[in-house]
């Protein structure tokens, strides 16, 4: 769902630092009132795209039996332990204009809620909602600092009017085909092996090429 409008400067004193998994690895996640890092990139939030993901939350029935019969009834507080996987996606365009996409895994569901609650405010995006780049330019100041790149080419085809397939046939650099990201970024390879399903929403953020 694509919305009409964003704030041109996202909420101020808002800075959450989350350690978290990135493509397997442990690493910290940094969301900030100006960009959102990792350690395999980052996005300035008014340059965020998209975001989104969720999880599950289940009871480890294998510990609950084997606290069971280790300690009798007492046990039985082991079919209380709970095995969390939240993983989230950031989509949106870097400093330099290109298209990124920063991947993240929880193994604890409150730091989770917390990056929901966090990402919806600094972005002013709900999961589900859309950022488009013809919004993104015309909210960045001519006085910006940031590249534009690819991202002001795609806001010159949306601004023509011109539909997702016929941006999908458009030339396009090797700097943004999904392939050649996954190229320069071993560990995002392993993750989209790894997530079949999340990779191939994530692929739509780049050109197929």
């Amino acid at each position: 769902m694509a919305i009409t409008a964003i704030v041109s400067a996202p909420a101020l004193g808002l800075a959450g630092s989350y350690q978290a998994l990135c493509a397997g690895t442990k690493c910290t996640v940094v969301v900030g009132p100006d960009v959102i890092s990792s350690p395999y990139g980052s996005i300035p939030i008014n340059r965020v795209t998209n975001w989104g993901g969720g999880g599950d939350t289940s009871t480890q029935v294998g510990t609950g039996v084997a606290t069971t019969i280790l300690f009798g009834p007492i046990g039985l507080l082991g079919f209380l332990a709970k095995k969390h996987d939240f993983n989230f996606v950031v989509n949106g365009y870097d400093a330099d204009g290109k298209k990124a996409s920063l991947s993240l895994q929880f193994k604890n569901d409150k730091p989770a809620k917390r990056f929901i609650n966090e990402m919806q405010q600094v972005t002013q995006l709900g999961m589900g909602q859309t950022r488009t780049a013809k919004e993104i330019m015309a909210a960045e100041s001519s006085a910006s600092t940031l590249s534009t790149g690819t991202l002001e080419g795609d806001a010159q085809l949306q601004e023509s009017g011109l539909n997702s397939k016929t941006t999908d046939l458009a030339p396009s650099s090797n700097s943004n085909c999904w392939s050649k990201y996954l190229e320069n970024n071993p560990a995002m390879k392993e993750w989209a092996e790894a997530n079949p399903g999340m990779a191939a929403q994530n692929k739509k953020r780049f050109d197929d090429c």
